[in-house]
């Protein structure tokens, strides 16, 4: 899924053609109360929490091991984030992506300046919150 929150629309991308409507249509109505909570007080009054557009982008059939998903995923993303068409996406070229991005995977594993950066890495510290009733 992409949601836009400029559009206020989601988009819904599935290689296996399922439409999971009921799950879709819970998180398209809960998106803008979840922007209104984290809004600031002033901004809250005049912040329309109307249910955000389902849209499903039409796929072609994808994925007929079941392996790739992730690598799928990943593409998709990528390919939408670029602009790019979809149909470079395909069971032709996943096998080669999968191994690009198990490389890059590697490769930033045994970067010595990531390794370093990880191993000092200390969470920052979280005021405690009130609870937010959403619905």
């Amino acid at each position: 899924m992409c949601v836009n929150l400029v559009n206020r629309n989601v988009e819904v991308f599935d290689c296996r053609g399922k439409k999971n409507n009921k799950a879709v249509e819970a998180f398209a109505v809960l998106i803008p109360r979840i922007v209104k909570a984290v809004q600031s007080s002033d901004k809250k009054k005049d912040f329309n929490v109307k249910q955000y557009d389902v849209s499903y982008v039409p796929m072609r059939a994808l994925n007929t091991s079941g392996n790739d998903c992730g690598a799928y995923s990943l593409k998709f993303i990528e390919c939408h984030l670029l602009g790019l068409d979809f149909s470079l996406v395909n069971d032709e070229n996943i096998q080669e992506a999968r191994h690009k991005i198990t490389f890059d995977l590697w490769e930033a594993a045994n970067d010595e300046a990531l390794q370093y950066r990880m191993s000092t890495f200390k969470p920052p510290k979280r005021a405690p919150e009130k609870m937010v009733e959403l619905f």
